[in-house]
């Protein structure tokens, strides 16, 4: 598999500020950006790190410094630093040293757990327009390769059509007992997570693809499910 630069660029920064964040010695929620603020943040760290007993215990004590060295780093990011690329490079280097392409595609996936990524898209803005981009294959997935949505939802022999997907919804689907209490968002994201979990009348299990939740970031589903919301044609 083959991922261009600028993929390999947007996946590892991501992957490598995620990380960080999960390890930093302080809460980002907590981080405010007027220089006061800043000059005591600096000060607590450099208190921390004065405290690191390298003799005694040298792996929890290298631990902490990257721990406190990502905190930095997290506070420049969420005050609007943005790093050069230069530095992008370095941390692409860095992470390509503990996790291969596989593993950080795989981190930045959404997963099949419904529920979970119903929470996140709550935060999330979908595109309607980048849906479509991905949607039919013009924009790449987080895998660096498109998707072949459209190629099989052009043909209703094959998939149902994309146009009045929502409609169809709205109409028909919902009155189904099987998705009692399901609104469009949630049906779109299981039938793309999960898609065998319903399945539309005259239409057999294993046609669906089942992976694209290892396909699409939460940016990206948020965009296609934003798309597919749009499709309220009249139904004939």
């Amino acid at each position: 598999m083959k991922l261009s630069r600028p993929f390999l660029l947007t996946a590892l920064f991501t992957l490598a500020i995620s990380s960080w964040m999960l390890i930093q010695a302080q809460d980002v929620d907590e981080i405010t950006c007027d220089a006061e603020s800043l000059a005591t943040q600096r000060d607590t760290l450099i208190d921390q790190l004065a405290t690191l007993d390298y003799e005694a215990d040298p792996d929890a004590a290298l631990a902490e410094m990257f721990a406190l060295g990502a905190a930095y780093q997290q506070t420049a990011i969420t005050c609007g630093y943005t790093p050069d690329e230069s530095q992008v490079n370095l941390m692409i280097e860095q992470t390509l040293l503990f996790a291969d392409m596989v593993t950080i595609i795989a981190a930045q996936a959404v997963g099949t757990d419904v529920d979970t990524v119903l929470i996140e898209l709550e935060a999330i803005t979908g595109d309607p327009f980048n849906g479509q981009l991905l949607y039919g294959g013009i924009e790449n997935a987080l895998d660096g390769n498109p998707l072949t949505c459209y190629s099989c939802h052009e043909n209703a022999e094959i998939a149902p059509i994309t146009e009045g997907t929502w409609t169809r919804f709205d109409e028909i689907r919902s009155q189904d007992a099987a998705l009692e209490g399901y609104d469009s968002t949630r049906y779109f994201v299981e039938s793309i997570l999960e898609p065998n979990a319903y399945l539309v009348p005259g239409y057999s299990a294993g046609i669906m693809p089942q992976f694209y939740s290892q396909r699409l970031d939460i940016q990206q589903l948020a965009d296609i499910i934003a798309y597919l919301n749009s499709q309220d044609q009249l139904l004939e």
